[in-house]
């Protein structure tokens, strides 16, 4: 293990990247990460690698509970028509805030408070009137800490 990765760890926890990806059309959701047992989320975030086009959409994130409880709200409606290369898309200080777009990583990055989850997935809804197209793309990651002995996080 690299000292980065063992620092990382003991500061964060767990790293688990999803590799860039096109986001899900308008009107559609897409599951990015799968989350078992029960986990600490310390921090999530995503980068834009190609340019979101300047139409008329929205991101939000939510938990979809395996349990077969309703969503349950990460990050609300953020505009992201339009969106450059290498901006930011982080979690609100407040949990179930508007998701937060910026090219400053300093501003947010990581959750000031942690999240416990349950199992269940970790989705992006789209949403507006506007086509994503297919050359947009945003690489998504997240930090956690196990709480059971069966928690953990997997990219879908």
């Amino acid at each position: 293990m690299s000292r980065a990765t063992r620092a990382r760890t003991t500061v964060q926890g767990v790293f688990v990247p999803r590799t860039a990806a096109v986001p899900p059309a308008t009107g559609e959701s897409e599951d990015l990460f799968s989350v078992s047992g029960r986990v600490l989320l310390t921090g999530f975030f995503g980068r834009v690698t190609a340019a979101i086009p300047n139409q008329s959409l929205d991101f939000d994130l939510a938990l979809d509970p395996d349990d077969g409880g309703s969503d349950v709200a990460l990050a609300t409606l953020l505009a992201v028509d339009n969106t450059a290369v290498g901006t930011w898309l982080v979690l609100n200080a407040t949990t179930g805030g508007a998701l937060v777009a910026d090219l400053d990583v300093s501003d947010g990055v990581d959750l000031e408070k942690p999240l416990a989850l349950a199992a269940g997935d970790i989705k992006l809804n789209v949403a507006g009137g506007g086509a994503i197209g297919t050359t947009a793309r945003v690489e998504w990651g997240l930090t956690y800490v196990p709480l059971s002995n069966d928690g953990a996080v997997a990219a879908v």
